[in-house]
């Protein structure tokens, strides 16, 4: 039991990774709402989690190695790391979080907010 909560939480901190704003969490949401009813069963969430598992079982073993857990996070690192120096520096991030949000708006998935008004009536 301890194993199963254990893989669970790992899982649900790999998934929130992955989640990086609103509007992919509302999109990632919707593929795991098999019926779409509008709300995610314990059963929907299961075989979401297992689909995650299977995808980073690497060698199909049932087990996740540090290796196989590890991968989609070295993978992101290594496209921030634009010198491939292993160091991440202010400026590769702030690169990189440029680059993303212009990928987040040229899909349509982040909207401009409004400016907020100077004066309040």
């Amino acid at each position: 039991m301890k194993y199963q909560y254990l893989l669970a939480t790992l899982l649900a901190g790999l998934m929130s990774l992955q989640i990086s704003s609103a509007p992919r969490m509302l999109e990632q949401m919707k593929k795991m709402d098999l019926d779409e009813d509008g709300s995610i069963t314990l059963e929907e969430f299961n075989s979401n989690t297992l689909s995650r598992f299977k995808l980073m079982d690497d060698n199909g073993d049932g087990i996740l190695s540090k290796k196989e857990f590890l991968t989609p996070i070295n993978e992101r690192f290594e496209k921030i790391d634009l010198n491939s120096d292993g160091v991440l520096k202010r400026k590769e991030i702030r690169k990189a979080l440029k680059k993303f949000r212009k990928d987040m708006k040229e899909e349509g998935l982040r909207e401009k907010s409004k400016p907020k008004p100077f004066i309040k009536h």
